[in-house]
């Protein structure tokens, strides 16, 4: 019996018992202390990043997928289904920014292969194959998504003698597996096999099957299932199959990523991210923050199990999981996805307003997969102008943050109803939520986005100016929001504590005098903090920067596009001790019209600890 990912969802969606946990713990149990730093100290090591092209830009894509149909029918999704769909989103959707259309599970059923063993088409029913549906979306100016692991091998690939690895005539695709390897083996599927990475060939196929796809013009790859590769463990199924061990996982992603290069995003689905995304911060694009979408909802929205655990899904919902992983989002770091979104599955407008409010702050990919069936009015929730025109300026916010320690230690420790985020121009979007079943009010006071005095307010939803205020507050209702945006007089101020931290950087308070929420801390090799700073035209440009460095050091600061194209090259700044109080160092950097990514880093040969508070570009 092949395994239907209907069955893997009904049991992630239920709470794991003790039990269940201790057992996936286990799996991990040749290192315990290893275990206790990554609860204690999730983000402790420096990593460097993947650093592409797609995260380098904020948010995530915009697209359409299956699930609306495959997850309610079990089964893949028609081909006269799919198209009828896509001609919808072509339609009515891809107008504002839409414009690609993926496939997702229920995978099992494609076993034509071409020679060296990569799929034709999603399901064998299909009478087209994936460079027909290709060519289709893109003569209506939109790409196609394709949902496949490239770890994965059909049995009946493996069956033919005369199905080779691409670029390696001289191995069959039967020699890079092992017998009784299944993708879910454990719990009876034997359709797919693993792919054996210590065998000779493998990483030829592999990279093989990422380029298959790049040259059939797929930009957008969703890999799943990477937790049971890693260690053959599900926390609430228990064994689901043969483990392959952390350095042959690391391996496989690292392969995936030097073959997809800029020219492929790739999603990471259901990954443990153990060590707080260690590996998936290298090697992918996307994250997996939360549970399947499954039936969606508020449930699915804000409900279900509403504590961490060292397994995937680490938090049951996206509020959680945006929360929990906020110090590994934004420019060069890491998209989190929330999964599906299904505004058809909601009770009311307050709901479908949260849920994409949420999803538009954290910077999350807005993946539509209602059908043009099911949809009804609720269209208008995907299609706010001034709403998407966050999403399209690459906003990625981040929770109100209390203290530095981890979320998945001290729940208290970040604020999952109040949300920030700074744009490129140097305004800012908040919003407020609730999540509780009763109405609530909520604020935020504005000089925690280093604001003083007041500024103008805007509702997003409502299309309204509120004045200017220096608190953004709101009675709301059960499960309602309210998001703003919020115009400062001076926008040349960029708060490093709604920036992106990377390589073990990340969020600090406790040094006395700092202006809005925190700052960031660098404190370590590798350590950066990067701004997304818009320009109007080309030039040089005054820039300071505030600090606090009991000791002082030197930190390296530079410019690029987000193409990579270096604006300003790096160079090495001195920061005199400022003796544990506040100093400000000026200098100037040349920008290029548009967004401009600058960074600043301890990199090699740099010292000393420094709290960044804020930079100012004028």
């Amino acid at each position: 019996m092949a395994i239907s990912r209907r069955a893997l969802i009904a049991g992630a969606g239920a709470a794991a018992t003790g039990a269940v946990l201790a057992s996936a713990s286990t799996s991990h149990a040749t290192e315990p202390a290893a275990l206790a730093r990554r609860a204690a100290h999730p983000a402790a090591l420096p990593i460097a990043s993947r650093n592409s092209v797609w995260t380098r830009s904020g948010a995530g894509p915009l697209y359409w997928n299956i699930y609306g149909w495959a997850f309610p029918h079990n089964a893949p999704i028609p081909e006269a289904e799919w198209q009828a769909n896509v001609d919808w989103l072509a339609k009515d959707f891809a107008p504002h920014g839409y414009r690609m259309a993926c496939t997702d599970g229920w995978i099992e059923g494609s076993s034509r292969t071409t020679r060296n063993g990569y799929i034709t088409t999603y399901n064998d029913s299909w009478q087209h194959d994936w460079a027909y549906w290709s060519r289709y979306l893109k003569s209506r100016d939109m790409s196609l998504g394709v949902y496949y692991n490239p770890l994965w091998v059909h049995r009946a690939a493996v069956a033919d003698p005369g199905k080779t690895v691409a670029g390696r005539p001289d191995v069959r695709i039967a020699d890079i597996v092992t017998e009784g390897d299944f993708f879910a083996g454990g719990i009876g599927g034997d359709t797919l096999y693993w792919v054996d990475v210590t065998k000779d060939g493998a990483k030829e196929f592999v990279q093989g099957y990422v380029k298959y796809f790049k040259d059939l013009g797929v930009p957008y790859l969703r890999i799943d299932f990477l937790s049971w590769y890693e260690d053959g463990r599900d926390a609430n199924i228990g064994t689901v199959g043969l483990p392959h061990g952390r350095a042959n996982y690391e391996t496989a992603l690292r392969w995936m990523h030097e073959a997809a290069g800029e020219d492929v995003e790739l999603s990471l689905v259901m990954p443990h991210l153990y060590h707080h995304a260690e590996a998936e911060i290298r090697y992918g694009d996307l994250i997996r923050i939360n549970a399947d979408a499954d039936k969606g909802g508020w449930d699915r929205l804000s409900g279900g199990r509403q504590h961490w655990q060292d397994a995937w899904p680490n938090w049951h919902n996206p509020f959680l999981g945006f929360t929990g992983y906020a110090d590994r989002s934004g420019r060069g770091q890491l998209i989190l996805d929330g999964d599906f979104l299904m505004m058809n599955t909601f009770a009311n407008d307050d709901e479908r307003r949260t849920c994409i409010s949420l999803m538009t702050l954290a910077g999350s990919p807005l993946n539509i997969s209602d059908l043009h069936s099911n949809i009804a009015d609720h269209g208008w929730a995907y299609t706010n102008p001034e709403v998407l025109a966050l999403h399209h300026q690459g906003l990625v916010g981040k929770p109100y943050f209390h203290n530095a320690t981890s979320y998945a230690v001290d729940p208290g420790s970040r604020d999952s109803e109040r949300w920030a985020g700074q744009l490129p121009d140097g305004t800012w979007a908040v919003a407020l939520f609730n999540r509780s079943d009763g109405p609530v009010t909520r604020s935020l006071d504005l000089t925690a986005l280093g604001i003083d005095g007041t500024a103008r307010v805007r509702d997003l939803w409502r299309h309204e100016d509120l004045g200017r205020l220096s608190t953004v507050r709101a009675d709301l209702p059960a499960h309602g929001t309210l998001l703003v945006k919020v115009t400062p007089d001076d926008t040349s101020r960029y708060q490093a504590a709604f920036a992106a931290w990377g390589g073990g950087a990340g969020f600090g308070n406790t040094v006395a005098g700092h202006q809005a929420m925190g700052y960031a801390d660098i404190d370590g090799d590798g350590a950066s903090v990067t701004f997304a700073v818009g320009a109007r035209a080309s030039g040089t440009y005054r820039i300071s920067l505030r600090y606090s460095s009991q000791a002082g050091g030197t930190l390296t600061l530079g410019a690029e596009r987000p193409d990579h194209t270096v604006v300003t090259r790096p160079a090495r700044v001195d920061f005199p001790a400022t003796g544990g109080g506040w100093a400000t160092m000026s200098g100037t950097v040349k920008l290029a019209a548009g967004d401009n990514l600058i960074t600043v880093v301890r990199a090699p040969g740099d010292t000393g600890t420094i709290a960044l508070n804020h930079i100012d570009v004028r």
